[in-house]
């Protein structure tokens, strides 16, 4: 029997990333599609300059943005770094009139999450900010159906992140991040003087 049998072949890690994506893609994004969101790419179409290839690698799926009353929802399904078949999810509500950044006015659907004051974030565990990733034993490699159970289990929690959008409620998979407003002052009157 040979290092490499096909029954105890070792995956690669690009094959497993491929493998959550598609899982993702089948599960999940269906179950956001039907609250209402749709797909945006990772990067503004009207954005210039040049972009990080970190951050098209962090979000295969592209964002997801939803127009309702109080703003605009946004959703990132959020990669792990180094191409790790691991990710967690990030949400928040933009004004509907965009946001003032330094290098000048973005509307609302091409905002990232992680710019905004407040957000959330969605982990396999919240306290240790683990992200969903699927568990295996030593020396065994994670299958296909491995992760087309993950994506199962995650889209089970999008009631949690309707919560957290609609309401600011916590779920117990959420974390809230939070910038002080007397923060941001404090930084805008340092660069001043």
């Amino acid at each position: 029997m040979s290092y490499r049998s096909s029954k105890n072949r070792r995956t690669s890690v690009k094959e497993r990333r491929g493998w959550l994506i598609q899982s993702l893609q089948t599960h999940l994004l269906p179950v956001l599609l039907e609250q209402g969101f749709a797909v945006a790419p990772a990067v503004a179409p009207g954005h210039s300059g040049p972009v990080e290839r970190e951050l098209v690698l962090a979000l295969p799926l592209g964002r997801l943005v939803r127009h309702r009353e109080g703003g605009v929802d946004l959703i990132e399904i959020d990669f792990r770094k180094y191409r790790r078949a691991a990710f967690r999810i990030a949400a928040g509500v933009a004004p509907k009139e965009g946001l003032m950044t330094l290098t000048g006015h973005w509307p609302a659907e091409d905002i990232h999450v992680g710019w905004l004051n407040e957000f959330y974030v969605m982990y396999a565990l919240p306290r240790w900010r683990v992200s969903f990733f699927t568990w295996h034993w030593p020396y065994q490699s994670p299958t296909q159906g491995d992760y087309q159970r993950l994506a199962q289990r995650v889209a089970g929690f999008v009631p949690e992140l309707e919560l957290a959008l609609r309401e600011g409620g916590l779920g117990p998979h959420m974390r809230r991040f939070l910038i002080p407003r007397t923060f941001i002052r404090q930084e805008q009157t340092d660069a001043v003087v």
